[in-house]
Parts: C-alpha cells; sequence; structure tokens
C-alpha cells in the first residue's frame, strides 16, 4: 500500500438522509464537496457513516456518490463490513467497481466469533477483490478484539492496513510492534488518541470530529509530524475537552445539528438515531462558542 496517498486526516463522514429514511443524494454531494479540499481523505460508511444501519442498497448508493463527487481529489476508503461474508463481498466487488481506493471491513459483528472464523472471513475477502483490504477494530461494537499476533496473521495472508478504534494505546502500539510488513497502513480510529498514536507511528486518523472541524484535527495532526508537540499536545486535551459536548458513544446526531452552524445542510439522522432538540442545540451552540470552535 501506497503509505504517503493514504496518510492524513480522514473525517467518518455522516451520511445525510431524508426524514423517510433513505440517503439524501443531493446534501451526501454538497457535503462531500465542502468536505474535499480540507482533508487527506475520507472514510465513508463507517459507524458515523450508519453503515450498519443502511441496506446494501443505500451503502451502494453512498459510495457511488461519494465516488462521483471525490474521485481523484482524495483517497477513498469505503467501509464495506458486514454481518455475513457472502455480503461484504458484494460490496467489496461493488466498491472496486466504482472506483474506491481501498476498503475497510469490520470484524463480523453481533456473533462472537472465533479466531478461525475471522481468518477465514478476511481471507475470503481478501481474495475477491484487487483493492487494499483494511481491518476496523471496533471491540466495543463488535464482540471481538484484534489482537497484535491475529494482526500478522492476517496480514501474511495480504491485508494491507488497520483502522483501531478500541481506545486502547496499549493494544496500537502492539499492532505496530507485530506487523513489520511493508507498506502495512496505521490508522487511529478517533482523533481522542492522535497525539499519542501519531508520535508512536500512526500514519493518519480517522476523526469524528473533523466532520465538523478538520481544519482543527489537521492542524493536531501536523503539529505532531513537524515536532511541535507542545502546540500538538495543548490542541489534543481541547479536542478531548469537545467529547463532552458532543456526547458519549457515537454521536451521530451531535453532528447534524453542528454542520448547519457551518452553513452545511446535512439532512436527518436515520433512525433509530433522533434528531437534537432546540435546547440542545442551543446548549451546543453555547459550548463551542465558548471554546471558540465556532463565532457566536
Amino acid at each position: 500500500m501506497d503509505i504517503k496517498k493514504f496518510s492524513g486526516v480522514y473525517p467518518a463522514v455522516i451520511t445525510p438522509f431524508q426524514e423517510d429514511g433513505e440517503v439524501d443524494v443531493p446534501k451526501l454531494e454538497n457535503y462531500i464537496n465542502y468536505l474535499v479540499d480540507k482533508v487527506d481523505g475520507l472514510f465513508v460508511g463507517g459507524s458515523y457513516g450508519s453503515g450498519p444501519l443502511m441496506t446494501e442498497a443505500q451503502r451502494k448508493t453512498v459510495g457511488e456518490t461519494v465516488m462521483r463527487v471525490a474521485k481523484g481529489k482524495v483517497p477513498v476508503i469505503l467501509m464495506i463490513g458486514a454481518t455475513d461474508t457472502q455480503t461484504t463481498i458484494k460490496l467489496a466487488q461493488h466498491a472496486e467497481s466504482i472506483g474506491a481506493d481501498a476498503i475497510a471491513v469490520i470484524t463480523p459483528f453481533y456473533y462472537r466469533h472465533t479466531k478461525d472464523v475471522i481468518i477465514e472471513h478476511y481471507r475470503a475477502v481478501i481474495n475477491s477483490t484487487s483493492l487494499p483490504v483494511i481491518l476496523y477494530n471496533n471491540p466495543k461494537y463488535t464482540n471481538f478484539c484484534v489482537t497484535g499476533d491475529l494482526l500478522k496473521e492476517l496480514a501474511d495472508i495480504g491485508l494491507q492496513g488497520v483502522k483501531d478504534s478500541s481506545a486502547d494505546i496499549a493494544l496500537f502500539y502492539d499492532f505496530m510492534a507485530k506487523v513489520d510488513n511493508e507498506g502495512f497502513l496505521f490508522l487511529i480510529g478517533s482523533q481522542t488518541h492522535l497525539v499519542p498514536a501519531v508520535v508512536g507511528g500512526a500514519h493518519g486518523v480517522v476523526s469524528g470530529l473533523s466532520n465538523a472541524f478538520p481544519g482543527f484535527i489537521k492542524e493536531i495532526y501536523e503539529n505532531c509530524k513537524s515536532g511541535n508537540f507542545q502546540k500538538a499536545r495543548d490542541m489534543q486535551l481541547k479536542a478531548n475537552l469537545l467529547r463532552s459536548v458532543t456526547g458519549d458513544g457515537i454521536p451521530v446526531p451531535f453532528y447534524h445539528a453542528v454542520l448547519p452552524m457551518l452553513g452545511v445542510d446535512i439532512g436527518v439522522p436515520k433512525k433509530p438515531f433522533l434528531p437534537r432538540s432546540e435546547a440542545e442545540c442551543a446548549r451546543i451552540k453555547k459550548a463551542l462558542v465558548e471554546t471558540q470552535m465556532i463565532i457566536g
């Protein structure tokens, strides 16, 4: 994998929906146009993108829309993982057909799978496509945590990267210690661990906060890369403080509330997510003004 091409800051792209739960294609096109000149790449269809809430057809629509706007401008990683291997392969082949740059595959979720199942799942996906396959490790939501030793096994059968959302920096360091395959991509899955990840050797970050504040997250990353660690640390603390504003878990409705404050109509979240109330939007705006993230 071309590490230089895939390095940097990737927003975990939010998907706009209509009230009826269908993808709002015009709003998605507008949003991707808004992002492409502010970030290093796009991570599409993951947790923030409501991937697990969408039908297979909706996921294909999102991928096609993003590629229509972003192809040739920034690298696009499509998260195409599903609960079963056959659907994952179909989405992998679709991603290749529309020109995606790489695919991310979450460990198959809901059921508590064993190691041999995980290996055979990834082997089947890797063999089904010529695209680089990146493992998406998110144990809180999948009932499975990849170890450094398992990641090395998968790298040896063709896996080309990892996006780690475990929130365990020691585990991420173990990944980097165990996998020495040339061109293997290491992405941290949250801006909350950006500084220690990049200092330790991460190539980039997939960040929820960069949906709304891409310049802020890029500045943290670039300060790390240039060795300006005091500035990076100060900004890291501010980024982590903002998590108390966004809310716990995967705060998709936060971004549907905030992006209109920045002039971007991002539609509504897909149910069962609910839009933030007027009172909650006012609280968010007040907090963002106080932290100087937006102008009141």
